[in-house]
């Protein structure tokens, strides 16, 4: 995939945010902003570089991380409270803002690429636009919206990712917004 430098330049902004959120296995506590190479939306064809994903909200990020499509076409929707042990939720921030590729609203139409980077399921199309925006290093990472809750969602490149800070990390099963969000996604907890 070959995106012309001045499109994507036109889709790059100087985003600020704080109070994102990203839900991590509670293991990597110690170390909020750590990411690897792995299999995901825009982690780059080959694992050559890491992610860190954020999402506006609580209830996006656990829709993001945990939820998912598991229930789709289901009726009954109950998540046990045991997959939610050994998961913590953390508060991000930054000292400046990042340049990010703004894929939401019209994005993906303004640079030319399928929407299917912004909100499919598969990310083989994603992940080969993530590795040729990855190769420009003005660029921190990807601003999209949520296929899932449509709220604004960030995939910050591992490079950027000392620019930002972790302020509270809390077990999901203590949060006070546990509830209200997953009754938000229409799930219920049990056990």
């Amino acid at each position: 995939m070959v995106i012309d430098g001045a499109l994507l330049a036109s889709q790059t902004r100087l985003f600020e945010f704080s109070d994102y959120v990203r839900v991590i296995p509670s293991q990597h506590a110690a170390t909020p902003l750590g990411c690897a190479a792995g299999h995901s939306r825009f982690g780059g064809t080959g694992k050559t570089f890491a992610v860190l994903y954020a999402a506006h909200s609580f209830t996006t990020a656990l829709a993001e991380t945990i939820i998912r499509d598991r229930f789709e076409g289901l009726s009954d929707r109950r998540l046990f409270a045991a997959e939610l042990t050994g998961r913590s939720a953390v508060r991000l921030h930054f000292a400046e803002p990042l340049r990010l590729v703004d894929l939401r609203k019209a994005g993906c139409l303004k640079l030319g690429i399928s929407t299917d980077i912004a909100g499919a399921k598969c990310f083989d199309e994603a992940q080969a636009f993530s590795s040729e925006v990855y190769g420009n290093e003005a660029i921190d990472g990807i601003l999209y919206a949520s296929r899932l809750t449509a709220e604004n969602c960030v995939a910050i490149f591992d490079r950027a990712t000392s620019r930002l800070a972790s302020d509270h990390i809390s077990p999901l099963v203590q949060l006070q917004d546990l509830s209200a969000s997953l009754s938000e996604l229409n799930v219920a907890l049990i056990g």
